[in-house]
């Protein structure tokens, strides 16, 4: 997903840009909520930037990928662990309430590990570097 954002000070190779919601949100100085917080992205292309340059800036998509893969494998894998350990506990029940303690067990495993997740995600945001795709 692309943004648009403005160069506030350029560095080697870095720039500090602010992300904008609308083109018109570039020549305004009012504070609203429509500008992002100042942030610091990568300029691995090497593009002749200036301050007040309106650029696009994006996540690495590979790096997004990986995150996405781990995690929907995490939660998929901790349910198939949560099978295994519940094997001990449903043993000494037979029938329909060896297979209820299983399936507690793997729906617990599952929720514990998708909980993990979103707690992880909301509280320790990925670092993955932003990057600028292109200039307006």
């Amino acid at each position: 997903m692309q943004r648009k954002a403005v160069v506030i000070s350029v560095d080697d190779g870095h720039a500090t840009v602010m992300p904008i919601e609308k083109s018109e949100c570039v020549s305004c100085s009012a504070g609203c909520k429509k500008k992002g917080e100042p942030m610091s992205v990568a300029n691995s292309r090497n593009f002749a930037l200036k301050v007040g340059d309106l650029v696009y800036i994006a996540a690495s998509g590979r790096l997004q990928a990986v995150e996405g893969l781990v995690s929907l494998l995490f939660p998929f894998v901790s349910a198939v662990l949560g099978y295994f350990v519940s094997f001990p506990l449903a043993a000494k029940y037979s029938g329909a309430k060896a297979d209820g303690v299983r399936a507690m067990f793997v729906l617990g495993f599952l929720f514990l590990s998708t909980a993990l997740v979103f707690l992880i995600t909301r509280f320790f945001p990925s670092k993955a570097k932003v990057e600028i795709t292109g200039v307006v």
